[in-house]
């Protein structure tokens, strides 16, 4: 035999622990690591220009058990392992293979006798017996024109050897996959003396053949091509291409950090500013290096196989099922995430002129063949996909004996149901990339500030369409965007301005939580639209073609001018409103439910009761009336509760608030509050403020002294000569407990500040500050005092009457529109009060709306206001929350933003007046109507309203982290009902200069 022959057999002898191709189970070790030399997984920088093949000689036997990439190492090359140590053992390519040129070639004939003759010219026809001529069983051997000739083929002239074959015995022999005795390792060594040489494979490998010369049919020989079925060498084709598109795709995510990666970061000057890069790097590239390391691993193991087989591949089937299972995270990740970045990309097209100019840049480079950035990021979307179309055209050409015909269907099946669960999160993504560009890019009306906190981490848009509106004055048609997200429905206009779309909104933001669905069952009804053709005549309707659209009705529920009936095309899209309507409004619900901000508890919902029809005539002097006032308090360590109603006072221990007693049967109570350090009890009673011992009041209520011995402990706090008081409020002022009442003259009000002492009442100016407006309410700051009057709000020092300032303060800057129109609607507009904020700033309360002041008075935030979903008639404040009360509805806005967050409904929902030390911290109290109305009257519940807090936010030491330990199954509520008086908030009041 031939020194070549020889040579080449020894290089295809399989070791014994080498795998089998068609033992899959046992290929399989899907926990092993896919590090790639290094922590980073990307290309050496001192060494750009080094192929995978090249890359993976070095690191594919030690990427089993190194750790992989990460996205804080993206500088790192994949080879860094490598290039840092030289004498690292390389992977030894099999020895290449000296195939006979067109001067010496190899003949087998099918008797298998061997003759030796004289040396034979290219392209001559040898017979059986060594004769020129035709013959039968003879094969001619033509000049190898079509495939790539060994470098060192001058090196390959030496002896002659004619041998001959029979073709069909020998296709035979290599495509049986039936006898035992022609294992696949023995078929390839015989069949792999007609290919060409191995140093072509490498030159494959190492991207170092010309674009057309990288196909299976350029690198085997002809004859042997010809000794194969063609159904064979399709297949080998086709898993050729499996290869060689490996080893592009692996060379395009290289150059993703090569030409674009690097460049971006190291950029001199900045590309961006560099407290944006970190996250656009993040947000574009995602984990694209992690997918780089898999498919480096991947292309080693296919280089392996191919070296060791070619040109007779048997299977690639047990590698690539490795490889699949192993990388299936990394490219859900990839796939779902690809929306978002391929839209950062684009936004910051748009904004950034130096990245335009960077990626221009970046393409003009030749490695990239004109190709841009996005057709890189979006090379690991379409791989998938084309990966498993080129395994279903192996199997379609693969034999049914063959075990790829039982193995390839196995991995068709995991890409085809793995590309499915990925279409979710693909839509989802989309969706993503759709709300950012809403929020980027939608306009609300001048002057009113809406902040829907469209950038929270559980925004979604849910659903946009198109519905149309008709005009009731001329009955033309518009259509709008409808965009439902998951905590509001908006009706905008959409305006093209080139690549932009901008959203217009036409009708304030309706929140689902007041969202009301009308009927979604009324009859179509016909849309005639105005052309040119038609326009003359269009309030006739004869010309205009009619379209069937089909009416559905929203409204806000607080609202009663804001109810929209909007069109939609087809029977089919207005179900489908219907649809994500009312599954999205269940899911806010929920969310709403498991997240609230503030716990309502019923204390009590049978004694207090008010006059119905169904209260006979003599079970009138048994009802109660409605609440007005309540208050709570400690004293010798129980709890109490006291109610002011129509007909008297009530008093109830807090351990059982179901059962009253009445101390006092008195009408005409406005306002109670309780001073248990100072033992007092006081009322505002017949427009007088009096105050009663708050130690004899509950022995009172446990029959301990009789009434007479109660009406000795009464002391009245305002003097005789007073007028009329309407209200009072008791707070701290200077580090000092505080009472502060009106007294009221026909259209100017005195406001009068005393000081709680032990024993009595001290008032700081005797003669009071005089307003001269009809005064309602009062607030209490650190040093001052913010006086609600029918003129607005009056900021003054009860130490120094004549510091004074009205605010809104629209005297100073200059004079604008938008000063103008917020003045106008202050001036207009019943005025509630004011609370803090951070950063030195207030906001005014009004009854439809809020806007934004300076600690000194004028506006901010461009005049800008906030506009309620309800009308108010009183708030408390709970920082940051606002809580705005209205006719059966409570309104909770966060404070500093405005944006709104829930709401509570209930028929008949009030806010009991009360004051007290606290301020504003601590429980408050309301009423709604009760659930029972019989003979007794129509029940009034009293309910206690509570802050509750974030589990997440809390410390382990907090005495409601503590509660919630102790209670089972309390931990995983995602917030804890907690009193704020026992966990007080530090609110900082800025001071008024």
């Amino acid at each position: 035999m031939d020194h070549r022959r020889t040579q080449s057999a020894q290089a295809h002898v399989r070791s014994p622990d080498q795998k089998q191709y068609g033992a899959i189970a046992g290929l399989l070790n899907v926990h092993s690591g896919l590090g790639l030399g290094g922590p980073g997984g990307f290309r050496d920088p001192t060494n750009p220009s080094a192929s995978s093949a090249d890359r993976y000689t070095s690191n594919y036997s030690a990427a089993e058990n190194s750790p992989g990439p990460s996205m804080s190492t993206f500088l790192q090359s994949p080879s860094s392992s490598s290039s840092a140590n030289p004498n690292q053992p390389q992977f030894a390519f099999p020895e290449p293979q000296m195939y006979r040129s067109s001067s010496a070639r190899a003949y087998v004939s099918t008797s298998h006798n061997h003759h030796n003759t004289s040396a034979i010219s290219t392209g001559s026809v040898i017979n059986a017996s060594g004769s020129s001529g035709g013959g039968g069983g003879v094969v001619r051997r033509p000049v190898r024109q079509e495939t790539i000739t060994p470098d060192n083929a001058s090196e390959m002239s030496g002896g002659h050897s004619e041998e001959y074959f029979d073709r069909a015995q020998y296709a035979a022999s290599v495509t049986s996959f039936n006898s035992v005795d022609q294992s696949p390792s023995l078929r390839v060594e015989a069949f792999a003396q007609l290919s060409l040489d191995q140093d072509a494979i490498k030159k494959f490998q190492q991207g170092k053949l010309a674009e057309n010369d990288e196909e299976w049919h350029r690198l085997v020989d002809p004859e042997a091509r010809a000794a194969l079925p063609d159904k064979e060498v399709k297949r080998q084709s086709v898993l050729f291409e499996v290869i060689k598109s490996e080893k592009d795709y692996v060379a395009d995510l290289e150059l993703i950090h090569d030409v674009f990666l690097r460049p971006l970061i190291e950029a001199q000057p900045p590309i961006m500013q560099p407290d944006r890069i970190n996250g656009f790097v993040h947000e574009v590239f995602w984990n694209f290096n992690d997918i780089l390391a898999r498919h480096l691993r991947l292309s080693g193991a296919l280089f392996e196989r191919q070296q060791d087989q070619h040109p007779i591949i048997q299977s690639v089937a047990d590698i690539v099922l490795e490889a699949t299972l192993g990388f299936r995270d990394e490219y859900e990740s990839y796939i779902k995430h690809y929306p978002l970045a391929e839209a950062r990309h684009r936004r910051e097209m748009r904004r950034n002129p130096a990245y335009q100019e960077f990626l221009q840049r970046c393409t003009s480079d030749k490695r990239t063949k004109k190709r841009d950035l996005i057709t890189f990021i979006s090379r690991p979307v379409t791989r998938l996909p084309r990966l498993r179309l080129l395994l279903e055209t192996v199997l379609k050409h693969t034999p049914e004996d063959h075990p790829d015909a039982e193995h390839l269907p196995i991995i068709l099946d995991l890409l085809g149901d793995f590309l499915k669960s990925t279409q979710p999160g693909i839509a989802a993504a989309e969706s993503r990339v759709k709300f950012v560009s809403f929020c980027e890019n939608v306009i609300f009306r001048r002057g009113e500030l809406i902040d829907m906190d469209l950038y929270g981490e559980n925004r979604t848009l849910v659903h946009l369409g198109t519905l149309a509106r008709k005009h009731r004055s001329d009955y033309t048609w518009m259509d709008l965007t409808a965009v439902l997200l998951d905590h509001y429905f908006i009706l905008t206009r959409e305006e093209v301005r080139g690549e932009i779309t901008r959203y217009y909104v036409v009708s304030r933001p309706i929140p689902l939580d007041f969202l009301q669905m009308g009927p979604f069952i009324g009859p179509p009804e016909n849309r005639r639209d105005a052309t040119s053709e038609n326009k003359a005549f269009l309030n006739i309707g004869i010309f205009a073609e009619a379209r069937s659209m089909y009416p559905l009705v929203v409204s806000a529920m607080a609202s009663d001018d804001r109810r929209y009936i909007l069109y939609a095309s087809s029977e089919r899209e207005r179900t489908k409103w219907q649809e994500v309507l009312e599954e999205t409004k269940l899911l806010r619900a929920a969310y709403v439910d498991a997240n609230k901000l503030f716990a309502f508890e019923v204390l009590s919902d049978d004694y207090i009761r008010e006059r119905t029809v169904l209260v006979p005539s003599s079970g009138k002097k048994g009802i109660t009336g409605s609440m007005i006032s309540a208050t709570t308090f400690i004293l010798e360590d129980r709890a109490y509760i006291v109610v002011a109603t129509q007909q008297g006072v009530y008093v109830a221990f807090r351990s059982d608030p179901s059962v009253f007693t009445r101390i006092l049967d008195i009408s005409k109570v406005t306002m109670i509050t309780a001073l248990p350090n100072y033992d007092r009890f006081i009322l505002l009673h017949n427009k007088s403020i009096i105050s009663y011992s708050l130690r004899a009041l509950t022995d009172l209520a446990q029959n301990k002294i009789s009434a007479s011995q109660f009406e000795k402990t009464l002391v009245k706090l305002t003097p005789k000569a007073a007028g009329r008081v309407t209200f009072f409020r008791v707070g701290k002022l200077a580090g000092k407990d505080m009472l502060v009442y009106d007294e009221r003259s026909m259209v100017n009000t005195t406001i009068h500040t005393v000081e709680v002492r032990v024993g009595g009442v001290t008032e700081i100016n005797k003669k009071g500050s005089y307003v001269p407006a009809i005064v309602t309410d009062a607030q209490f700051l650190s040093k001052h005092l913010a006086v609600i009057s029918d003129r607005g709000m009056t900021i003054l020092d009860p130490f120094d009457i004549s510091t004074v300032l009205t605010v809104p303060d629209f005297t100073r800057g200059e004079v604008d529109d938008m000063k103008d129109a917020l003045k106008a609607k202050c001036d207009s507009s019943k005025t509630l009060g004011m609370v803090p904020i951070p950063n030195g700033e207030f906001m005014c309360i009004y009854e439809e709306y809020g806007c934004y002041i300076h600690k000194y008075g004028h506006p901010i935030r461009k005049c800008g206001f906030v506009r309620w979903e309800i009308k108010a008639n009183s708030f408390i404040f709970r920082a940051p929350y606002l809580l705005l009360f209205g006719d059966n509805f409570v309104e909770i806005r966060h404070a500093p933003t405005g944006q709104f967050r829930q709401m509570v409904h209930h028929s008949g929902l009030r806010l009991l007046e009360q004051t007290s030390l606290a301020g504003n911290t601590g429980e408050f109290l309301l009423s709604w109507k009760g659930e029972k109305n019989d003979e007794f009257g129509q029940s009034q519940a009293l309910v206690q309203g509570l802050e509750t807090r974030d589990l997440r936010m809390m410390s382990p030491n907090s005495p409601v982290f503590a509660a919630a330990e102790a209670v089972p199954n309390l931990v995983s509520l995602q917030r804890s009902i907690s009193s704020i008086s026992a966990v007080p908030v530090d609110t900082l009041w800025e001071e008024w200069s």
